[in-house]
């Protein structure tokens, strides 16, 4: 079964904003990455912000190291 591309934005909607709520909840996590793109923001932007799934990914890595 296809999915439609209605529930492909929701599902990645739904991934991309728990990933928010996580580093939004970890202030340590939130100011490394904050640190991180100060100094490669624009490459960043390049390689990991093309598509929904490789943003929520990598945005998912920064929530999840422990700091």
């Amino acid at each position: 079964m296809n999915r439609t591309q209605k529930e492909i934005n929701e599902e990645n909607a739904k991934v991309f904003t728990d990933v928010i709520r996580t580093i939004a909840a970890k202030e340590n996590n939130l100011d490394n990455l904050e640190c991180y793109l100060s100094h490669h923001f624009d490459v960043w932007m390049e390689k990991f912000a093309h598509d929904p799934e490789s943003l929520s990914s990598e945005l998912k890595h920064f929530a999840e190291m422990e700091i």
